[in-house]
């Protein structure tokens, strides 16, 4: 469900792509695993004179059960959508107005008035997609545009089924 795959955070495509970041020291990065580019990270730190710490987790109950545990040291979390949306509520997010940086003109419009932040306040888009099926046609060559597929697998699936680890998907 895009609704759910929609991966989000609190301006860190902007401290990322933007020309004008003033960071002297250290910055603690929370986000999901495998989401952030090793290459990426060096080259910000060298760019920026920043040493980054990034931790990962691997699903939105992770980030909210220790973000709500309080004293965690991160600078930038990568929520989703909805929990974008309960960590706000929450209060534990800071405004921090991206929609009034230089490089928010490059933030499709598509993506600006969301329901989780109207107009941007709190966060950015940074990485979004689709949770999808796919199948081995060794496999199976059978319909693949059901939930049967996995719901009521046929012979040849049984066992072999993969399913994201994430509640909403």
């Amino acid at each position: 469900m895009l609704r759910n795959a929609l991966r989000m955070t609190a301006a860190a495509a902007l401290l990322f792509a933007s020309s004008a970041a003033y960071a002297d020291g250290e910055l603690h990065l929370y986000n999901w695993g495998d989401y952030t580019n090793p290459k990426l990270i060096e080259k910000f730190e060298q760019q920026y004179n920043v040493k980054v710490t990034l931790d990962d987790y691997d699903s939105n109950d992770t980030l909210l059960a220790k973000v709500r545990a309080g004293n965690t040291g991160y600078d930038v979390v990568f929520p989703s959508d909805y929990a974008v949306q309960i960590l706000l509520g929450e209060g534990f997010l800071a405004k921090t107005e991206p929609n009034k940086m230089e490089n928010f003109k490059n933030v499709d419009p598509r993506w600006v008035d969301v329901y989780w932040d109207q107009g941007r306040n709190y966060s950015v888009p940074w990485q979004w997609g689709t949770t999808g099926v796919y199948a081995l046609k060794s496999l199976y060559s059978g319909d693949v545009n059901t939930s049967a597929i996995w719901l009521d697998p046929p012979p040849e699936l049984v066992g072999k089924i993969n399913v994201v680890p994430e509640m909403g998907d």
